[in-house]
């Protein structure tokens, strides 16, 4: 897979790399543990995903529908989602524009398994009140890169 490494206009500080590393750790908490609700309310309003299979859901009561409709697929499954090297470049507008890769490791009665890899890019806003939200997401299974 094709990828377009941008260098930061600025570079963030270290209390922003945490903040955002703090965001991630517990809006995956919620997906991992099965809430829906939790998870939805850690993006906007009118927030986007848009999945690696091209599938798109856009404000949370579609993500939660959409998510409730895969409920089954995690029963009798453990599931964490690990995030790493983040990249985070502030946008003009303000949002944080964030890159990073993420692997899934479940855990069943067969033992430990990994899902494959995927690189994300999302753009985070920060709402009135200072909390950290998702505005959209794209998530792009990884691949060979093509020479």
């Amino acid at each position: 897979m094709s990828q377009t490494v941008h260098h930061a206009v600025a570079q963030v500080t270290g209390d922003l790399y945490a903040e955002v590393q703090t965001f991630y750790a517990r809006q995956m908490r919620r997906a991992d543990s099965l809430d829906i609700e939790g998870f939805a309310e850690t993006f906007t309003d009118e927030g986007e995903v848009v999945h690696a299979d091209g599938g798109r859901t856009r404000g949370r009561a579609e993500m939660i529908a959409a998510m409730r409709a895969r409920l089954s697929r995690y029963r009798g499954v453990s599931t964490q989602h690990w995030f790493g090297q983040l990249l985070i470049e502030p946008l003009a507008d303000g949002a944080l524009g964030i890159s990073y890769y993420t692997l899934v490791a479940q855990v069943d009665e067969q033992g430990l398994s990994f899902q494959p890899t995927y690189t994300v890019d999302d753009v985070l806003v920060r709402e009135p009140g200072g909390d950290l939200r998702t505005r959209s997401r794209v998530i792009r299974r990884s691949a060979p890169a093509q020479r």
